[in-house]
């Protein structure tokens, strides 16, 4: 049922707007309804309205209940939610303020289901929370979707990936080369790189089948193949059945197969960073980037951060134990990847960190509540504060003076002359 009941009396100078599950009322300063639409019993009504207004957007019922309100002659409007504010701004230039714990909407909010049952809109308990159940519901499955489309939430769960993908090919690598020594254990020395190890026993198998050809379609550089060729006849591991080697070649395979996957999810990455985040990636690159939305858990989440807070996320833990310990906090985090920080003395490092989280705490908030394109210009305003830090401190400072440990001292085991003073003040004997 649709309606507009319009009961005024006398001219109201402030009205209060309230919209419910069951529809949108006009009150006066004693909480009488002087104006009304409702949504009832229709819950798609219902919940297009609340989720239109809860984003701050207008809508046609809405537009309907300001008229009704100049009808009235109010010079002003009272809402409990600011994106009720906006939406009526966005209509009407009509004064709106916000009391978030106005009393007059907090009782016809409590009293709302007795005024609907009354006025034979309502007739049951069980209608009542029927109808509201079914908008809440309709209200939190929405609300869960648009959160599962965010954007930064896809990049957050495609960097962790990348992260553990790292984790596994470490560790299934160490597993492979100790393996593989006992055929070959000369390779391991020679071969630094895990995945361009994983690649030549992929493809070569048994060190006896070792072939410029084969090493070369395993994409091994030519000074590396005329030392893994010559290599081989002073090699001393074991000759190994085929079925050994087999098995082995199919873990390697799996290995450089998980190196595939981890470049096609950086570049994944960097597409979704380049338009999800432009200018954090234009000033630390789209990994670095990710990594740091990831740890705060959404872009918005990280652009409500301090820049002190951005400046350590990843070292935690270092930061836990310095509390705990009283060591030196930690001066950088997953930031310490970028190259300007790595590559400096580690006396520049702790004032180069704090300009580059600066730098991003500007760029988080720019990508996460604006459009702007800055990102360029925070890079070289990040470059020009580097090279100010490198000539005022060409040079390592003195190093710092051992701290003294104050412990407390105590007596020498046996030592009970302290229990035979506190006896006698007491007046006790002593057994």
């Amino acid at each position: 049922m649709l309606g507009c009941d319009v009961l005024l009396e006398m001219a109201t100078v402030t009205v209060y707007l309230v919209p419910t599950t069951f529809g949108f009322f006009i009150l006066d300063k004693e909480s009488k309804v002087l104006g009304e639409h409702l949504f009832y019993p229709n819950v798609d009504d219902s919940f297009n309205e609340i989720a239109t207004i809860n984003e701050g957007d207008p809508t046609a019922v809405l537009q309907t209940m300001v008229d009704k309100i100049k009808e009235f002659g109010a010079e002003s409007v009272i809402v409990d939610n600011p994106m009720l504010s906006r939406a009526v701004s966005a209509i009407d230039k009509i004064p709106v303020t916000v009391e978030l714990l106005s009393s007059v909407i907090k009782w016809f909010r409590d009293t709302q289901d007795s005024y609907l049952t009354k006025k034979g809109v309502l007739e049951s308990p069980e209608e009542i929370r029927r109808f509201r159940q079914e908008v809440s519901m309709k209200l939190a499955k929405a609300t869960i979707s648009a959160a599962s489309e965010e954007k930064d939430l896809l990049v957050k769960h495609a960097i962790d990936a990348i992260g553990e993908i790292d984790t596994s090919i470490n560790l299934v690598s160490m597993r492979l080369r100790e393996w593989y020594s006992l055929h070959f254990p000369s390779l391991s020395g020679l071969v630094e790189d895990n995945e361009q190890f994983a690649r030549i026993v992929s493809v070569c198998g048994s060190r006896l089948d070792f072939t410029d050809e084969l090493l070369s379609e395993a994409k091994t550089p030519e000074n590396l193949r005329a030392q893994i060729i010559g290599a081989i006849s002073k090699d001393i591991g074991a000759d190994l059945k085929p079925t050994d080697l087999i098995a082995m070649q199919t873990l390697a395979k799996s290995i450089t197969d998980l190196y595939i996957v981890r470049k096609e999810l950086e570049e994944y990455v960097s597409d979704m960073m380049k338009s999800i985040a432009p200018n954090i990636t234009k000033l630390v690159g789209p990994l670095v980037g990710a990594r740091l939305i990831s740890l705060a858990g959404s872009l918005k989440e990280l652009a409500r951060k301090p820049s002190s807070t951005v400046q350590i996320f990843g070292a935690e833990k270092a930061l836990f134990r310095s509390l705990k310990t009283g060591a030196d906090p930690p001066k950088h985090g997953v930031i310490f990847q970028v190259a300007e920080i790595h590559s400096a003395p580690y006396w520049q490092r702790g004032k180069i960190a704090r300009a580059l989280a600066g730098k991003l705490s500007i760029a988080a908030r720019i990508d996460a509540y604006s459009e702007r394109d800055l990102g360029a210009s925070l890079r070289e305003q990040f470059e020009i504060r580097v090279k100010e830090i490198q000539k005022q401190n060409p040079e390592a400072p003195p190093p710092k003076p051992p701290r003294k440990i104050t412990r407390p001292q105590h007596r020498p085991y046996g030592d009970r002359g302290g229990q035979r003073d506190r006896g006698k003040r007491r007046g006790g004997k002593r057994r």
